[in-house]
């Protein structure tokens, strides 16, 4: 790290509704401890430079459906990826830090009806759908 910059990290669009709402559940214990050492991170390093990536990203690594780089979910997460884009008017490619990002999931999807619209179909929507309830993501 130079200038205490933090390493950037690459995520794909749909992982910033999921990091929000993670709770230590996960695929199985690898995940699960890669993906509370990046939301972690994130809290700790709220100015950590995100690229949003349309394939597999740094979440992806511990990932049991990332096949060599290749999702095996791929036409699934595809279509939250563009939900998310779409919705934040944000494009594949684009950089900027994991607040701000954040920031416009919140307002643009998490504190409306666009939550579950895109959320629905996702195996973990049951359990973000409580969290969800819970956190402070009024409309």
């Amino acid at each position: 790290m130079q200038n205490n910059i933090p390493a950037p990290l690459n995520l794909r669009p749909h992982h910033l509704l999921c990091i929000p709402h993670f709770t230590g559940h996960g695929y199985d214990a690898a995940f699960t401890a890669h993906m509370t050492a990046v939301t972690e991170r994130l809290r700790a390093q709220p100015q950590t430079p995100v690229t949003l990536t349309v394939s597999c990203d740094d979440l992806c690594t511990a990932c049991p459906h990332d096949q060599n780089g290749i999702c095996d979910s791929q036409e699934k997460v595809t279509a939250l990826d563009s939900a998310v884009l779409t919705a934040c008017a944000f494009s594949a490619g684009q950089s900027g830090e994991w607040t701000a990002l954040a920031e416009t999931v919140r307002t643009r999807i998490l504190q409306t009806g666009l939550f579950r619209q895109i959320c629905a179909s996702c195996e973990w929507y049951a359990l973000c759908r409580q969290i969800h309830t819970e956190k402070e993501f009024p409309r």
